[in-house]
């Protein structure tokens, strides 16, 4: 059985991630989130100790190596609408022009690997996935409830439309645990899988990067 441990932005990600990984391979799997860490009493809000800083900061703890002694594979995932905070540091933007998406992923992988740390990364690179974002998770739903196809592929603002558009098929919509249990539910399937894939382009480079077995 392979097993993957996810470090991610905030809880609502990693049921996300939990369900795609569990679709796209079909197969038993042994998730564990370790940051942030979940438990029962989470498992309704969105933990404090969640969002993109604290993802930079775990991958400079020990404990992320350490992770590597029970995980086959880790997995880290962050979004990139912050990406030009000045504790970020990654341009979305050049000259008023929105960056090409893949230039933007390779900028914050090569970011988190500096965190990682180069030697660090070289040791465990194949088992390192990044799950970038652009410019958050909640775009990566979109090809799956939104209707028109212009709106399918948006990359901003993603939430706020994510909420309309769930809104219109009678479905609650908060960013919580639960709310997005029942969301990940969408991505159950193959076609909705490849539905994405072809829709969104950061989902796309994430399902690619992933190992085969």
């Amino acid at each position: 059985m392979s097993s993957f441990a996810l470090i991610t932005e905030g809880i609502t990600d990693q049921i996300t991630l939990e369900t795609i990984l569990y679709e796209h391979y079909d197969s038993d799997l042994e998730i564990t989130s370790i940051q942030p860490i979940r438990d029962a009493t989470d498992e309704s809000r969105q933990q404090d100790s969640g969002g993109w800083e604290k993802v930079f900061e775990y991958c400079t703890l020990p404990d992320f190596q350490d992770s590597f002694l029970f995980n086959e594979y880790v997995v880290i995932q962050i979004d990139t609408d912050c990406a030009e905070h000045v504790n970020f540091g990654v341009a979305i933007t050049d000259n008023g022009k929105d960056r090409p998406q893949i230039d933007i992923i390779n900028d914050v992988i090569n970011l988190l690997i500096s965190k990682i740390g180069e030697d660090v990364y070289s040791e465990y690179k194949e088992r390192i996935l990044f799950a970038i974002s652009v410019h958050s998770l909640e775009c990566w739903y979109l090809p799956l409830f939104e209707t028109l196809r212009a709106k399918q592929s948006r990359s901003k603002n993603c939430a706020g439309h994510l909420c309309i558009a769930v809104a219109k098929r009678n479905i609650f919509y908060k960013k919580e645990y639960e709310v997005y249990k029942n969301l990940a539910k969408a991505f159950k399937t193959k076609n909705a899988i490849n539905q994405c894939i072809k829709l969104n382009e950061s989902f796309g480079i994430f399902i690619r990067s992933l190992p085969k077995f």
